[in-house]
């Protein structure tokens, strides 16, 4: 399937099998999942992290991975799905409004995933293209972010120098996922002073959770993978020239 291709799906409450879908899954979480949820709780980052995930280490990169905690009884269910549907549904993660489609990243094409003997929105009347199908689910935004992450977690060097420090590995998580800590590193230490980061951009991170994570970003690419993407100030650069 390509993004103009149709397919017949259409989720409600009407389905026998509403929410099943949302039981005993690997869901990982992307950093801009975690800063949409978080702020939907109206809690902070650390607190999300610590009580809804479960954070692991990627085998090839080394870079963490975050994976969504379900809930500890027999369905294994999201704890974010109630007797009504999805709570959070306005955040909910980049994997849920994929669903039933899935992305391949070799040939940009797409495949339908769920289990047509399970998922009876297959069966549906309602049809529409991949491509408007997405834009209704409001995945852009986080395909947008997924790939300026991905310029990170794909890079061939990464890959082929897998990060094996976990002091370096803890920092990774900390400004890829908890933006709270990372905000509280780049307004408290001398980051600002060593780093030239652009006035506008500098004016909105102390509120602003998007501008921060793109700082984050390129932070990480800067210090992993190809030290372009950020400047040191030039003053700091000539004190260490003057050996100062």
């Amino acid at each position: 399937m390509n993004s103009k291709s149709g397919f017949r799906f259409r989720c409600h409450p009407g389905l026998p099998c509403f929410t099943k879908c949302c039981r005993d899954v690997n869901i990982f979480l992307s950093p801009y999942d975690i800063l949409r949820l978080k702020k939907r709780l109206g809690i902070s980052s650390g607190e999300f992290l610590e009580r809804y995930t479960i954070s692991l280490i990627a085998g090839r990169s080394g870079l963490p991975v975050v994976v969504l905690k379900m809930a500890d009884d027999k369905d294994k269910r999201c704890p974010f799905v109630g007797s009504d549907g999805c709570m959070v549904y306005d955040s909910r993660p980049w994997s849920c409004r994929m669903y039933p489609l899935d992305r391949k990243e070799a040939d940009d094409s797409f495949a339908i995933i769920a289990d047509p003997g399970i998922c009876l929105g297959l069966r549906e009347e309602s049809e529409q293209s991949v491509a408007d199908y997405l834009v209704a689910q409001g995945v852009p935004p986080y395909e947008e972010m997924e790939g300026l992450l991905s310029r990170i977690s794909g890079a061939p060097a990464l890959c082929a120098e897998r990060i094996q420090n976990p002091k370096l590995q803890e920092m990774c998580r900390v400004a890829l996922y908890d933006l709270d800590r990372f905000r509280r590193f780049v307004m408290e230490s001398r980051f600002l002073e060593i780093f030239y980061v652009e006035k506008e951009v500098a004016e909105k991170i102390p509120y602003d959770d998007l501008e921060l994570m793109k700082l984050a970003f390129r932070w990480l690419e800067f210090g992993l993978v190809s030290g372009e993407t950020m400047r040191i100030r030039e003053d700091m650069l000539s004190g260490v020239g003057n050996g100062k």
